[in-house]
């Protein structure tokens, strides 16, 4: 039953993470922006994980100076740049094939490490890497909705989140801090970077209807907050690589989602890319070369 219960719960959280590009296109239409839609994202989440902190008598708010300049590293790179670079996308490309390009993190995770660490790849390093990039190559068509701004976006936002997942192993600052107070704390700090930026772009002025300020919440509260903590907990039940495999239904939940609400359109080289990135993802965690997942795409 307990087994259950953690696929559920991984699935549910690969839904609500798929599901953010409906939610952030229509919060665009309510009158935010992508610098708002960023910052309060993190902002909304931070006092539920407060109390939920408050609430586990074993946890503590500490934190120490070290841990700080760690989470603003990962803030930067996990939050605010993630979240601007994949955001704006969703403007320039159909939302199917952004999230379906950043999707491609792990891939780039173990490019980064190798090139960082000079590993030498092996095998099915090589073959993972070969499966990625002809399905990234399936997206470049000049016609239809493709744009290259919104395509560099979509994999700026890779090449940043899988920054943020490196150094999120590498810091080991999971071991050093309980997940939820870690959790609060990189919300908050994630809060505090994102907001002369959305500050300074004017975007905190304007005028939001009350279903712009709901469908707000209820992105922050399902896509940031609750999704999270659902991941962690499949993670914790099944193993970090059944969720990772699990996880590969973020990018067709987007594209499904674009495709009946959005009036956005799949082609058959749409549908390949999608096919060989996510082959790709599986076949490295089926390979063994797992890596943490961090907060979530």
């Amino acid at each position: 039953m307990r087994q259950t219960k953690g696929y559920l719960a991984t699935i549910l959280s690969a839904v609500a993470y798929g599901s953010a590009p409906l939610m952030i296109t229509l919060i665009y239409r309510s009158g935010f922006g992508v610098n708002s839609v960023a910052f309060y994202r993190v902002l909304f989440s931070a006092p539920v994980l407060a109390l939920i902190v408050w609430l586990r008598r074993g946890e503590s708010f500490r934190i120490r100076g070290k841990q700080i300049l760690k989470i603003i590293l990962l803030g930067v790179t996990g939050t605010v740049l993630t979240s601007m670079l994949l955001f704006r996308s969703y403007n320039h490309i159909d939302t199917g094939t952004a999230t379906t390009i950043h999707f491609s993190y792990p891939v780039v995770v173990i490019l980064l490490d190798m090139l960082i660490c000079r590993r030498k790849p092996g095998k099915k390093i090589w073959i993972a890497l070969g499966l990625c990039f002809a399905g990234i190559l399936m997206f470049i068509d000049p016609g239809g909705s493709f744009t290259w701004k919104g395509f560099l976006l979509a994999l700026g936002s890779s090449f940043s989140f899988a920054t943020y997942v490196l150094y999120l192993e590498r810091s080991r600052i999971m071991e050093e801090m309980p997940f939820c107070s870690f959790t609060f704390w990189f919300f908050l700090i994630s809060s505090v970077l994102m907001f002369p930026i959305a500050l300074g772009s004017g975007e905190l002025h304007g005028e939001i209807r009350p279903a712009g300020w709901a469908f707000m919440i209820g992105f922050a509260l399902f896509d940031g907050l609750l999704a999270t903590v659902l991941q962690e907990y499949g993670v914790n039940v099944v193993g970090s690589r059944a969720a990772s495999i699990i996880s590969a239904m973020e990018p067709v939940t987007s594209a499904a989602l674009g495709v009946l609400f959005l009036n956005e359109t799949m082609g058959t080289r749409n549908v390949i890319g999608i096919v060989l990135i996510i082959a790709a993802t599986v076949y490295l965690v089926l390979r063994g070369q797992e890596r943490p997942t961090g907060e979530g795409g």
